[in-house]
Formats: C-alpha cells, sequence, structure tokens
C-alpha cells in the first residue's frame, strides 16, 4: 500500500489536469461550475456559473448603461441581462462578462448566473458551452442511477471494456427514456418496474 505523498485542493488538482491536458491538445475553453473560482483556474477562456452572493466591484450592461456599485451589489440582485462586471479574484479586480437569465421549471423560476473571461463570447456561445458541461452531469447522474459508478479497475483492459459497455450502454437507455418521452433514467427505471 502506498501512502499519499502530499495532500491537494480540488482547485490544485483541476490546475495540474488542465496543465497535462494543455500538453496534449488545443484547450480552447475550461467549463467549471462555481466551486471552482480561483485565480488559479479563472484565466484564459473559462465559462462558469457565479453564486448569486458573489459581491460585484462594478457593473455595466453590455448595451452601455453604467451603473455605480458601492461593493455591495450581489451578482442575484442583477435583473436577467447581459452584464460587464468587475468582481475580485486573488486580491485583483478581473473583468468577466455575465450572462443572467431567468429559466421556467415545473417548481418554478431558476436564476442562472453565467460568466466568461472570454469578452467577446456571445450569449449563444456562453450557454451552449455550459448546456455541454450540463451533459456531463446528466451523463454522471444516469451513470449513479444505472448502478454503474462502484467499479474497480486494476488493468486497462479490463477499464476499456467496462468503458465500452457503459457508454453503449448509456446511450441505448437514453434513447430509450426519448423514445418513450419519459423526463430522465430514473423515470425508465420506474417504468421497466411496472412492466
Amino acid at each position: 500500500m502506498g501512502m499519499v505523498a502530499e495532500f491537494k485542493t480540488k482547485i490544485e488538482m483541476a490546475r495540474e489536469m488542465l496543465d497535462v491536458l494543455k500538453g496534449y491538445f488545443r484547450v480552447s475553453r475550461v467549463v467549471f461550475d462555481s466551486w471552482y473560482w480561483s485565480e488559479k483556474l479563472v484565466t484564459d477562456n473559462v465559462v462558469s456559473e457565479l453564486k448569486s452572493n458573489r459581491r460585484l466591484l462594478r457593473v455595466e450592461s453590455v448595451q452601455g448603461t453604467l451603473e455605480e456599485v458601492e461593493g455591495h451589489l450581489r451578482v442575484g440582485d442583477l435583473p436577467p441581462g447581459v452584464y460587464y462586471a468587475d468582481l475580485t479574484l486573488g486580491g485583483q479586480a478581473i473583468t468577466v462578462k455575465l450572462l443572467v437569465r431567468e429559466y421556467k421549471r415545473d417548481s418554478g423560476s431558476h436564476v442562472k448566473c453565467l460568466y466568461t473571461t472570454d469578452l467577446s463570447l456571445s450569449e449563444e456561445e456562453i450557454e451552449e458551452a455550459w448546456r455541454m458541461r450540463w451533459e456531463i452531469e446528466e451523463l454522471h447522474r444516469d451513470v449513479k442511477a444505472l448502478g454503474l459508478e462502484d467499479s474497480s479497475f486494476w488493468r486497462r483492459e479490463r477499464l476499456q471494456g467496462y468503458l465500452a459497455i457503459f457508454t453503449i450502454m448509456t446511450n441505448v437507455v437514453r434513447e430509450l427514456v426519448g423514445a418513450l418521452n419519459l423526463r430522465s433514467v430514473e423515470a425508465f427505471l420506474m417504468f421497466l418496474n411496472v412492466i
């Protein structure tokens, strides 16, 4: 049994993974959730979500209307729209493009505050990057619902075989969910219990 040489935070591990990936791939954009707000990660071409309680130093609508802020306005206080906002990150102010959207759900409305460090991205590009990240979250949820998350891999061949089966099974189930007009994998599993 080996011992862990050094404790690393999830932000430090994410930074290391990004550095490795950038050595092998052209990384055009990094997308992550609001828990990763750190000067180690929020660099070029980031799309992420801000927590609604994040304080703004200054905010300006993309249309050019300036609103002076005395450090008390929070992201969640903004009405839906597109803004340029200054936020504190690691003791420095950075400017981000902020997209505040209200989404309707069965349980009511929900506000999502997305940002990018690439001020040239359109609203559609910001939302598309976030949608792609959300598909990964849904995949993890579906994997758990199907009971596929608890596997141990000691050999490369076993991992490759599992990933192939996992991908096929998840895609087939997702196709069935759509074909049966169900809302989720969980609903599909309940449907199976009925028949």
